[in-house]
């Protein structure tokens, strides 16, 4: 009885990985079974002489390296939060996707979590808080280096923040973004390794740029946006203030073309969590179910010879 008592224990504590779930940032989120929202795309060879062609990637971007194709999906918008996190930008970014029930993708950079500092300390928080509120806490690399103009330095730059975002938040980063869009084969091979698809944008306002003013993001958010056909995968800075007062009128702008999109029959712009990048992992490559295995056999045999 000792050996069922203690497959009991295992198997309760078993449980959660055997789930059909799906492994977000607050842990406690179970995923949900939307094919129509996981785009497992993987990029196609590029010829050394070609690399202008169109691409097949996980999503669009990278600027010359491909050509993106709107989809023939639903309008769909998600959003994605590059470099940070900010003490500043990034607090108001999470009061207004959790006062509207939205969640994004973070791309933090590995620099901002190092350092005993009271603001270093801060940010650490704040990145737990991201994760806690149920968004994705994402690679962007430590420092924030062109990995394509820097090859030496991928390893690097790579694993160094991915050790802090998990040491930061208990989950390992599922995706990546390449800095500045930088895309080679060289990066391409060191992700591909780790499992990290490198996610791209098509809907930026470049609100980095010397004088690009609120109005002048919102302006460009609503002229793109208001044309989307398929998904967008929108890109702002929380570490620049004209995006971050530009998105709650953008977010009210939206809401109000969505209520007049329905009355006139036509296709709202939905937002869509990071579920439609993040791959699916297949639950018995995890070996827990031959370890479940060999405790039931264990425990069987255990029953077998007690009763003899």
């Amino acid at each position: 009885m000792l050996v069922v008592r203690r497959l009991v224990a295992v198997s309760a504590l078993l449980v959660p990985t055997l789930a059909p779930a799906w492994v977000g940032s607050s842990g406690d989120a179970v995923r949900e079974s939307r094919p129509e929202l996981t785009a497992i795309v993987t990029r196609s060879a590029i010829a050394d002489d070609a690399a202008d062609a169109p691409v097949a990637l996980w999503s669009p971007g990278h600027g010359a390296f491909t050509r993106f194709h709107p989809s023939s999906s639903p309008r769909e918008l998600l959003l994605s939060f590059d470099d940070g996190p900010d003490l500043l930008g990034t607090p108001l970014i999470l009061a207004e996707l959790d006062k509207r029930g939205l969640k994004g993708i973070f791309f933090v950079t590995g620099w901002r979590l190092t350092g005993q500092r009271p603001e270093d300390v801060a940010r650490r928080d704040l990145v737990r808080k991201i994760a806690a509120h149920g968004h994705l806490v994402a690679n962007h690399g430590m420092n924030h280096h062109d990995l394509c103009q820097n090859p030496g330095e991928q390893t690097d730059e790579i694993d160094a923040s991915t050790e802090l975002i998990a040491e930061t938040t208990g989950v390992r980063p599922l995706l990546f973004r390449s800095p500045y869009g930088a895309f080679c084969h060289s990066l391409e091979a060191a992700l591909t390794a780790r499992g990290l698809p490198d996610i791209g944008w098509n809907i930026d306002p470049q609100d980095w740029k010397t004088g690009n003013s609120e109005d002048a993001v919102l302006s460009y958010l609503t002229g793109r946006v208001g044309e989307l056909k398929g998904r967008g995968i929108m890109l702002l800075h929380d570490t620049h203030e004209a995006s971050v007062h530009a998105l709650p009128r953008f977010l009210d702008w939206l809401a109000h073309e969505n209520e007049r999109a329905v009355r006139a029959h036509r296709p709202p712009v939905n937002i869509i969590d990071y579920r439609a990048l993040v791959p699916r992992r297949s639950v018995t490559a995890s070996g827990v179910p031959e370890l479940v295995g060999a405790l039931f056999a264990d425990a069987r045999g255990s029953v077998a010879r007690h009763l003899h």
